[in-house]
């Protein structure tokens, strides 16, 4: 099952091949069993150019069944009476998950309680997006009521599957206890009026692959489509499950169904691409050796880790949407990729430019080629281009982390000098000199250049009558680089002064008129400045 939730995919996805190899042949079986490649002939001359047309409806189109799922619907309603609530969390729940669950609320408590038992202690290690996905898994593989038998054996059964096995008998109870059958028959209009929501998205989906594979209009009958509502579970969620010859895509509710086209997209391309890669899977697999190159990508997801043959067919439709959609910068969407397994996403994108630029040939044929000659070479550069240029990015984050942590240090420092300046001035206010003093001591061993500190060092100073520390510490605030003006200002009036006491008149008369040349506010200290000047003045001072 593929769960998608806008474009992040979080799934316990089928293995879809199982691989064996003798000395002369290697055979490969594919989960679906009979996949047989019937849809995709070469195409050439005036077809190719013209292109398929599509006056039909649907169905015609492709092997799609629009259907409104009973099986679906009585498990996610009893999954919603077991205490299911997951939904985004900028997200309400949809008006027929509310209608529904003010309906089972006269439920039979002990039915209530055994479903939430049974829900909570088979939860595992799955989160609330894989539970979803394991249990509409489970729906798929029950018989239709009222009986909700497994219809498929143990050993068939998927991992995530078998981990909420015996849900169905709990769900047979609920069906009849809850009326689900009545209930049906309402909530069947919500589920059908859904689907001719997507009937034109879909149509949509199918003429645009088509009309990329450059392939006839052909209804292939050996595989099937099936889209289902599931308005019981949570908004913008795509669960996508390959079952034998079915592919199977569940829709939770929506606002827009044309914000699920991406996944439906993938989802149809994947009934496109898998009949392809089963065929072409003898040629494939003699390049097997590049998994390995895949299982030391960064993010590499789970699925990619054994299965080369799924790994080709996700690069190779990653690679389509990537045409078909036509990002503004395709180059990042592709690391992504690349960096989560899908190595050949880049050489595909390549190579793909090359078959729109053809126009010859079908998309079936090109693709055979491709793997004919597949050029390692390439894939080999890619892994290299990409190994550099994440190097280059751990660098240049690498520093950027440096620099932010600098910051952050710089800031926390900061902090601690100013706590400790206005602990020292309150200090100082209240003639604790001896505290204050500590502190700015404290303060300096942090910023040893501190103007502001110095400042009030020398009014200690001044204040416990060490009038030549005093100076000292003045003038230190003076000769600070970054300190307010008007401290600067105070701190050249009071060396002016001391000096003055010192008889050194000439240099305390530089002092006053450096005050007189500042600019801006200062606290009064202009104003002190130009009497003292007239006072040393008075007394023929040049």
């Amino acid at each position: 099952m593929r769960a998608r939730t806008g474009n992040q995919i979080s799934a316990n996805i089928d293995t879809l091949f199982v691989q064996s190899a003798s000395t002369d042949h290697v055979s490969i079986t594919c989960f679906s069993r009979s996949l047989l490649c019937c849809l995709f002939f070469i195409v050439v001359g005036h077809y190719s150019m013209a292109g398929p047309q599509f006056p039909r409806p649907v169905e015609d189109l492709a092997n799609i069944e629009f259907r409104a799922d009973v099986r679906l619907f009585s498990v996610m309603a009893a999954l919603n009476a077991a205490g299911f609530d997951y939904e985004d969390a900028d997200q309400e729940l949809s008006d027929v998950r509310l209608r529904l669950r003010k309906e089972l609320q006269s439920l039979d408590p002990g039915l209530v309680d055994r479903l939430r038992a049974f829900y909570r202690s088979h939860r595992g290690t799955l989160d609330e997006v894989d539970t979803q996905v394991a249990y509409v898994s489970l729906a798929l593989l029950m018989s239709n009521p009222p009986d909700f038998k497994l219809s498929a054996l143990e050993r068939d059964v998927p991992a995530d599957v078998r981990q909420v096995s015996g849900f169905e008998l709990l769900v047979e109870d609920f069906y009849h206890q809850a009326d689900i059958g009545s209930l049906w028959q309402r909530y069947r209009i919500d589920y059908e009026q859904e689907l001719q929501r997507y009937r034109p998205v879909v149509r949509k989906v199918i003429e645009e692959g088509l009309r990329y594979f450059r392939v006839p209009l052909r209804v292939v009958l050996d595989r099937k489509i099936v889209l289902m509502p599931d308005l019981l579970n949570a908004k913008n969620i795509v669960n996508a499950r390959n079952m034998e010859n079915f592919y199977y895509i569940a829709v939770g509710p929506t606002e827009k169904v044309t914000d699920n086209y991406p996944q439906l997209q993938h989802e149809y391309l994947h009934f496109l691409v898998d009949p392809l890669v089963q065929k072409y899977g003898a040629i494939i697999l003699k390049y097997r050796n590049l998994l390995e190159v895949a299982q030391k990508q960064p993010r590499l997801k789970p699925e990619y880790t054994e299965s080369f043959l799924l790994m080709v067919t996700e690069s190779i439709i990653e690679s389509i949407s990537l045409r078909l959609r036509k990002p503004e910068s395709p180059e990042r969407e592709i690391a992504d990729f690349f960096h989560q397994g899908l190595i050949l996403v880049p050489y595909f994108h390549r190579r793909l430019q090359q078959y729109e630029e053809s126009r010859l040939v079908s998309f079936p044929a090109y693709l055979e080629i491709s793997f004919q000659d597949l050029k390692v070479s390439e894939v080999k550069d890619d892994v290299k281009s990409f190994a550099a240029a994440d190097q280059q990015a751990a660098i240049a984050q690498a520093k950027k982390s440096a620099a932010q942590q600098e910051a952050a240090r710089a800031a926390d420092r900061r902090f601690r000098v100013n706590s400790l300046l206005r602990e020292a001035s309150h200090l100082l206010s209240e003639k604790q000199y001896a505290l204050a003093h500590q502190r700015l001591e404290e303060l300096l061993k942090e910023d040893p250049n501190h103007g502001s500190a110095y400042f009030y060092l020398a009014q200690i100073a001044s204040q416990t009558q060490q009038y030549d520390q005093a100076l000292a510490h003045y003038t230190r605030a003076s000769q600070a680089q970054e300190i307010p003006d008007w401290v600067r200002a105070w701190s050249l009036l009071r060396i002016g002064r001391l000096l003055t006491v010192k008889g050194d008149l000439q240099q305390a008369a530089v002092r006053f008129r450096e005050v007189l040349e500042m600019e801006g506010e200062l606290s009064g200290a202009r104003e002190q400045a130009q009497e003292s000047l007239a006072l040393l003045l008075g007394e023929n001072v040049p």
